[in-house]
């Protein structure tokens, strides 16, 4: 039989590395953006300013992206070729079938989502989140994730509908918010673990595990078609 192991933070390391020890570099030739930017090419890495914002509609950027303290970034129909990472910013809101081929990664951040029609080559991570208890930490629905989604020890709703996960579906420690996983194709485990609020886990078929552990209250789990393992405690 299958089975599989969670450690105790599942993408700590990969994160951490990426936004504090150089997964984006800032240097001469970054690019900053403010306001709506149209159908234009940017060949060089972006930075979304402290507290500004940001709406690219149809914008081909090259490098990666980093939004800053407070700030906030709108991808309508974009593509960006590397990764978007997001410190203490205020909202990534990604739709309208725009295209990050490399990894979503936000660290003590209001609000991601992730919508539309969209899709992410690398993994959607959230660390921290910020999101008061009625606003979402987390939104990814009707969208296509070819890696892994994750959250870790934040605040706020955390939610993945109707969408296609390539790997692992993993929500860990949060708080304060209610969880719901509806019909999502999930090509790993979905693991659910000490979580504190109402949540809901239905209709999703998944390759590998599901598992929810320490939750409380527990979930409603129910109609989900799982390959793997099925561990409820």
């Amino acid at each position: 039989m299958k089975t599989s192991t969670l450690l105790h933070n599942p993408f700590r390391p990969a994160l951490a590395c990426a936004l504090l020890l150089g997964g984006f570099m800032t240097s001469h030739a970054d690019v900053t953006l403010r306001g709506t930017v149209g159908k234009r090419t940017i060949e060089d890495n972006v930075v979304i300013a402290p507290n500004s914002s940001a709406v690219l509609k149809g914008t081909i950027i090259k490098g990666n992206i980093l939004v800053k303290q407070g700030a906030k970034l709108v991808t309508n129909g974009a593509r960006v070729d590397g990764n978007i990472q997001a410190e203490g910013a205020a909202l990534v809101d990604l739709k309208a079938s725009s295209r990050i081929e490399g990894d979503v990664q936000a660290k003590k951040t209001r609000s991601v989502l992730v919508q539309g029609s969209t899709r992410v080559g690398g993994n959607v991570q959230v660390q921290e989140a910020t999101a008061p208890k009625k606003v979402h930490a987390l939104l990814v629905q009707s969208s296509v994730v070819d890696g892994d989604v994750q959250a870790e020890k934040g605040t706020g709703h955390v939610k993945s509908l109707n969408t296609s996960i390539g790997g692992n579906l993993q929500v860990v420690e949060n708080k304060n918010g209610t969880y719901t996983f509806n019909n999502n194709r999930i090509g790993g485990d979905l693991q659910f673990f000490k979580n504190q609020g109402k949540g809901t886990i239905t209709g999703n078929r998944v390759k590998g595990n599901l598992q929810s552990k320490e939750n409380s209250p527990r979930p409603v789990v129910k109609k989900n078609t799982v390959e793997g393992d099925t561990e409820l405690e």
